[in-house]
């Protein structure tokens, strides 16, 4: 299947519902952490590895270290989302797309404009807070604080809005986001593949005919898909897009010329 298929299928279909993958992020150049270079690298600035360091146990144990890790490499790697995730926008708009589901941290589909949007691990962008207090910071008080960000009022360190390797997931986020899926009559999956872990849970829910996976390199479960479109998706999803649009001009210009007398 090609970008300009895919857009004919969503846009014969009622119900959408997009979980957005890690490989997103990366084609908008933000370094993953289980890339076995840049994991050996951090370990060797570090002394732990990321999944050691991003964990709740770390984070009570050895603030200053978690913090230092959580400014230089994750929280520096911020910037504004591309356009895979401005096109996830646009196609809410039009009201194909209905719910965005991702794990990713930076919050790119809510910031390129979806308003429906489940971040299962939270955002370095908000519920910045005080564990005692619940007073919430900014990202930019995290970024700027010398060593560890304290709360004003309690003095504890301030808990980063995401969601730490031990903790507890928001099982109310999962339910609501898990109904989403199971609505839907088209599951589009951008930038993972299907032995994703997220993306076996949530196959669970769905009921629906049409799975559409969009990633840039086949991979062995692409079998289990009912389409595949194997490019980049900062390219498949701005065509889907372009094309969407294509769509609703000659709809359009249709339903004109048919009213007209």
């Amino acid at each position: 299947m090609n970008s300009v298929q895919a857009a004919r299928l969503l846009w014969k279909s009622k119900y959408v519902v997009c979980l957005s993958g890690r490989e997103m992020i990366m084609d908008d150049g933000i370094d993953s952490m289980r890339n076995m270079v840049t994991a050996y690298e951090i370990e060797m600035k570090y002394g732990y590895s990321p999944e050691e360091i991003f964990s709740a146990q770390f984070f009570s144990n050895r603030a200053e270290t978690f913090y230092r890790f959580y400014r230089e490499d994750v929280l520096a790697q911020d910037k504004e989302p591309g356009k895979a995730y401005l096109a996830l926008a646009e196609m809410e708009q039009m009201g194909i797309l209905k719910c965005t589901i991702t794990r990713q941290l930076y919050d790119f589909p809510r910031r390129a404009g979806c308003r429906n949007v489940f971040n299962l691990h939270g955002s370095i962008h908000e519920k910045n807070c005080c564990p005692r207090c619940g007073r919430e910071y900014t990202v930019e008080y995290l970024k700027a604080a010398e060593k560890v960000p304290l709360c004003e009022t309690c003095k504890t360190p301030v808990h980063p809005g995401v969601r730490l390797l031990g903790e507890m997931v928001d099982i109310g986020l999962i339910t609501k986001a898990a109904y989403e899926v199971s609505k839907a009559d088209t599951f589009l999956l951008a930038g993972t593949n299907m032995r994703s872990e997220v993306v076996e849970q949530f196959l669970n829910y769905y009921k629906g005919k049409n799975v559409i996976l969009i990633h840039k390199k086949e991979h062995f479960a692409d079998r289990d898909a009912d389409y595949v479109v194997n490019e980049p998706t900062s390219a498949a999803l701005p065509e889907i897009v372009a094309e969407l649009k294509r769509l609703a001009q000659r709809e359009k210009t249709l339903s004109y010329t048919l009213s007209t007398p």
